[in-house]
């Protein structure tokens, strides 16, 4: 069923189920839910009162829930976040002031990228699934990626190849890495799969997809493109499968020529299965050579295999529509390929606009989408200015082509919710909002009341982290080296002056009193506390390795010291809040295991992917979390290592041996990844209380480093 056929459909009972949700029945019970038509093939929804009851009108699902939404934030200054909700609401709902319709001029509203389904949702059960399509209804979306429960789709799909359980087994990864899976990168790392987390995923994919459909969203499921178990060579010796070349470190996939015969042959028993399970919208996601060189980079042989995957998709599918990644794109892929059956998705357009140097993807359908996040990194970055004039400059651009939506490709989520917010209300508007009276509006509808003194925090985080669309990350889960310039792939080099983030800090302290019981205030008070001591990190680790380089081993002490103690600071600060923890994200792990061989897989999975992501790999560090938990065990015991090997060779500091210190700790990094200690699952201490303790501690410290 397409999703144009569904949203004439409408299940008002499973928006009524939405309500009663997020608001309980005394309210629900306040509310009247109408359908209308669309607007000219847009979706639309109004709000107006109808004696004591506000009545929402939609043209579907999604449409009645976005406008219960912009109900909420804008006649009860109330907000919805993955930090928690501020639903303060009256006894009686307060009346629209005046009659509300909105139309999007978006088809498509897309969210997620297949990086999202490790860094932050791997472990999620169905009370936190159904919780984020709710969050994906009243924020507009309509096209969800759907990757989970892909490997029941690739065991049948191997059954009908004629390969062994055990061979598809060493093909698919370990949990926590299927997406690079998916996306053609690795195999068979962090593996095996347990049977009962496939079946698991299967069941928890037809809840999600149910629900989804019920909404009126039209998922994305996965296509195929070539890639195959390496077994599949030893039982079709004659088929062309060839190994791709290395993934930073890893071995190459195998990969099946889109025009052998037995290409066809495996993509249609991969449709025929994934439709038998789990349906379809006939919304294909896959990118051929994903971050991969093709085996043979001709513009003949990439535009002959683009068309064959594409006339295979439509052998199985003639509604097949190519749902391709712009991160890897070809130009003669994308021409190649009609327009009719290629959807193409901007995946970094905040910052990387790739329709803008495409001719807007040379005519072919395109979502301007928003990245923002790499590898679940939890630090505070990005420039929301530009966010909210991105997508109306680009709909005003005459040169825009056939712009069809806008969304969200993060490669995680939970993190920096003031940029999902601004966004999703993109879905709804033609012209950004006025940036400071958006910005004063948000924070009341998140604290539950205006601060002045938060209306000047926010004004002043505008001005520094969130002021730029930089990848910046901390030097204190950087790998310990006498020169750091980058944890992984970000520069540690704040682009910012951190006194300016500093009074931001200052200016939320100030509102402690009236705001201290607000979820949403702790979360951004310690949020923002967290990134001032991240960057004071990096001024004493240059101080350090001055001071040993110079062979003062009083100096040196003097700095390791204080970079211990803030690590130490850093590791309390987080604890006092639960979003910042290590305990949940291990214990939801475990909870996917029957028997402690599986509770030991899914564990070494979880910890392994948040810190080296995987021991052979390139990128360390590159998913690093500033989590209570880790902070302490991983993060401060790598520096404490350092430390003492320089306090080592201090009066000969040429004999540092930064080669043999990369192998030691390696070897503790590994035994850290295979450990089983336990981490704490409620936060600990008073966010406020610790945050001005800290603050006092700190501030001295900063006006020093950014004054000098």
């Amino acid at each position: 069923m397409t999703g144009a056929v569904r949203n004439n459909v409408v299940d008002k009972e499973v928006v009524v189920g939405l309500l009663h949700r997020l608001l309980g029945a005394a309210y629900a019970e306040q509310f009247e839910l109408e359908v209308i038509a669309q607007d000219q093939g847009r979706d639309v929804f109004e709000i107006e009162n109808k004696g004591k009851r506000i009545v929402l009108r939609g043209s579907n699902g999604i449409s009645l829930a976005s406008a219960l939404h912009w109900y909420l934030k804008y006649s009860c200054h109330a907000h919805i976040s993955w930090s928690g909700d501020q639903l303060s609401l009256p006894d009686q709902l307060p009346p629209v002031r005046e009659a509300v319709r909105k139309i999007t001029p978006y088809r498509h509203r897309y969210m997620y990228n297949f990086c999202t389904f490790n860094y932050t949702m791997t472990w999620w059960d169905w009370k936190r699934w159904e919780r984020e399509i709710d969050w994906m209804a009243l924020h507009g979306i309509n096209m969800p990626l759907a990757a989970t429960g892909q490997e029941a789709v690739w065991m049948e799909t191997g059954r009908k190849l004629g390969l062994s359980d055990d061979e598809m087994l060493k093909h698919l990864t370990g949990p926590a890495y299927l997406a690079w899976h998916y996306m053609g990168n690795v195999d068979g790392m962090g593996g095996p799969l347990p049977t009962s987390w496939i079946e698991g995923q299967r069941e928890l994919q037809l809840q999600i997809l149910e629900r989804e459909r019920q909404l009126g969203m039209t998922p994305v499921l996965a296509g195929f493109y070539g890639h195959v178990p390496a077994a599949l060579k030893q039982k079709h010796p004659d088929a062309n499968i060839l190994q791709l070349k290395s993934w930073f470190g890893m071995p190459g996939i195998h990969f099946l020529d889109p025009r052998d015969p037995l290409f066809d042959e495996a993509a249609g028993h991969f449709y025929e299965e994934q439709k038998r399970l789990y349906g379809t919208d006939h919304l294909y996601a896959m990118d051929l050579f994903h971050e991969g060189k093709s085996p043979d980079t001709s513009t003949e042989y990439v535009t002959e295999s683009a068309k064959a995957v594409c006339q295979s998709m439509l052998n199985h599918d003639p509604d097949g529509i190519w749902v391709m990644q712009s991160w890897s794109m070809s130009e003669p892929i994308v021409r190649s390929l009609p327009k009719e059956h290629l959807l193409m998705l901007d995946l970094h357009a905040e910052s990387n606009a790739k329709w803008k140097q495409s001719h807007a993807f040379y005519g072919k359908p395109w979502i301007w989408c928003m990245l923002h996040n790499f590898g679940a990194r939890n630090g505070m970055f990005g420039d929301l200015d530009s966010l909210a004039q991105g997508p109306a400059q680009a709909l005003h651009d005459p040169g825009r082509g056939d712009m069809a939506g806008i969304g969200f490709a993060p490669e995680a989520i939970e993190e920096n919710p003031v940029f999902y917010d601004l966004l999703s209300e993109m879905i709804w508007r033609t012209e950004a909002p006025d940036p400071d009276e958006w910005a004063a509006a948000y924070l009341r509808r998140r604290y539950g009341r205006h601060s002045d003194a938060a209306v000047e925090a926010w004004r002043l985080l505008r001005k520094s982290v969130y002021s730029k669309n930089a990848n910046y990350e901390s030097v204190v889960c950087a790998r310990p080296k006498l020169e750091i310039r980058r944890t992984c792939n970000g520069t540690v080099v704040p682009f910012y002056d951190v006194r300016v983030l500093l009074r931001a800090w200052e200016a939320l302290l100030e509102s402690g009193e009236e705001l201290r019981t607000s979820i949403n205030y702790q979360y951004d008070l310690v949020n923002v506390g967290r990134q001032v001591l991240s960057d004071t990190a990096r001024p004493l680790h240059l101080k350090m390795i001055e001071a040993f380089t110079r062979r003062d081993r009083t100096g040196f002490q003097e700095y390791w010291n204080a970079l211990e103690a803030l690590i130490v600071d850093l590791e309390e600060l987080l604890g006092t809040n639960v979003h910042f923890l290590t305990g949940p994200w291990i214990d939801r792990a475990k909870k996917w295991g029957n028997t402690q061989d599986e509770i030991a897989l899914h564990e070494f999975n979880a910890r392994t992917i948040i810190s080296t992501w995987w021991p052979e790999v390139t990128f360390d560090d590159y998913a690093h979390k500033q989590w209570s938990g880790i902070m302490a065990s991983y993060y401060l015991q790598r520096w404490r290592r350092f430390s003492a090997c320089l306090e080592a060779s201090i009066d000969d500091p040429d004999s540092f041996d930064q080669q043999a210190f990369d192998r030691e700790i390696r070897e503790w990094e590994v035994s850290w990844m295979e450990g089983s200690d336990t981490f704490a699952l409620e936060a600990a201490g008073d966010p406020v209380d610790v945050s001005r303790r800290l603050f006092k501690t700190y501030a001295d410290m900063v006006e020093c480093f950014w004054n000098g």
